[in-house]
């Protein structure tokens, strides 16, 4: 330490000012690094989370405030969902459904004096997977129709069908003749919303 003050006292003043300075210059820049710094991080960091909390704590207040709305909404959505759960079809497989599916198609042709000739069982599409929820479609046929009116009910029954949600597509129509009704047969493809418990 002696050795280092001495060689000090050797430099001229304009040496010992530089390298005063320099110390000076190295020593802050330590402090900065090690304290100041940190300091100043550790106080934006800590207003950063003051604001984020500032503001979650104004939305629960509006939630809060808005409690009566909320809880009318979600009773709303409840029985909105408790009436749609009712128009899909609910069973433990896919092929149970499939099956429900050709018997609704079947009842709805017999009240209206009509026999279904075949119906198929087509490809589902998932639509989600938690619940499993599938679009089920099937093919069928009915032939000898005799009367325009009965065709006209039986569709009328699928569309507006009040015990199951049903879709009619590719609706087609072939004749004998001409001028005649009787013959007539139409094939179509009849799609409803299936849940299920147990995938295939």
């Amino acid at each position: 330490m002696n050795k280092l003050l001495e060689r000090f006292q050797k430099f001229k003043a304009r040496e010992k000012f530089l390298l005063i300075a320099a110390l000076v210059v190295v020593l802050y820049m330590g402090i900065d690094k090690i304290a100041i710094a940190p300091f100043f991080k550790s106080i934006r960091e800590t207003n950063e989370r003051l604001e984020t909390q500032r503001k979650l704590l104004g939305k629960y207040r509006s939630f809060i405030a808005n409690k009566k709305y909320y809880e009318n909404r979600l009773n709303e959505l409840e029985q909105y969902y408790a009436k749609l759960q009712e128009k899909i079809l609910i069973e433990e497989t896919e092929d149970l459904a499939s099956a429900k599916l050709q018997e609704i198609i079947n009842n709805l042709a017999t009240q209206n004096g009509l026999v279904v000739a075949r119906s198929t069982a087509l490809k589902k599409e998932v639509l989600n997977k938690k619940p499993y929820l599938i679009a089920l479609s099937i093919n069928f046929e009915v032939n000898d129709l005799n009367s325009s009116q009965k065709l006209q009910r039986f569709l009328f029954d699928i569309e507006y069908n009040n015990d199951k949600l049903l879709f009619i597509d590719n609706l087609r129509i072939k004749t004998l003749g001409l001028n005649t009704v009787k013959g007539v047969t139409i094939s179509s493809t009849l799609t409803a919303i299936a849940a299920i418990a147990r995938k295939s």
